[in-house]
C-alpha cells in the first residue's frame, strides 16, 4: 500500500517539530496546530541520533485549545513505545492510529520515558477530512 498524497497547509508545526529534538529528558517537546479537519493514521519518531539504554515512550497528546492544558487529552492521538532500548539512526518507531482532529486542535509531542542518549524528529501521517467550515466550531468566517 502506498502513501496517501500530502496535504501541506493542513497543519502548522512549530519550529521544534521540524528539527531533531533532544529526547534525553521528559516533558513536552513540540507542538503542531491543526488548521483543517484531518484524520491521523500514523504517528512516529525518526531517530536522528541513536537511542540507548532505556526504551523511549512518547505520547502524541491532543489539546482542544492551542497552548492550554485545560481539557488536554493524554495520548489523545496515541503513544509510541520503542520495542528495544537501542534504536539506530534512521529507524522509524511508528504506530498505526485512527484519530479525527478538527481545525483549532493542537498535537503535543511529549516524552514520558527518555533514553540515556538520543535525538529524533516526530511525525504524523494524515489525510484530509472534507468538511465545510460551518461545521467546525473553531472556524469563523471573516466579515
Amino acid at each position: 500500500m502506498g502513501y496517501t498524497k500530502s496535504w501541506q497547509g493542513l497543519t502548522q508545526p512549530n519550529t521544534a517539530w521540524q528539527a531533531a529534538i533532544d529526547l534525553t529528558t521528559t516533558g513536552d517537546k513540540a507542538t503542531c496546530i491543526v488548521l483543517a479537519p484531518i484524520t491521523v493514521y500514523r504517528i512516529g519518531l525518526v531517530v536522528t541520533t541513536a537511542l540507548t539504554a532505556t526504551a523511549i515512550i512518547a505520547d502524541f497528546d491532543k489539546r482542544v485549545t492551542p497552548g492550554s492544558d485545560t481539557s488536554r487529552v493524554d495520548q489523545g492521538v496515541g503513544r509510541i513505545t520503542a520495542p528495544a532500548a537501542a534504536q539506530a539512526i534512521g529507524k522509524e518507531i511508528y504506530k498505526a492510529v485512527s484519530v479525527d482532529l478538527n481545525a483549532g486542535d493542537e498535537i503535543v509531542f511529549a516524552v514520558n520515558t527518555s533514553p540515556t542518549l538520543g535525538n529524533g524528529i516526530p511525525f504524523i501521517h494524515y489525510t484530509r477530512r472534507d468538511e465545510v467550515p460551518a461545521n467546525q466550531t473553531d472556524m469563523v468566517a471573516s466579515s
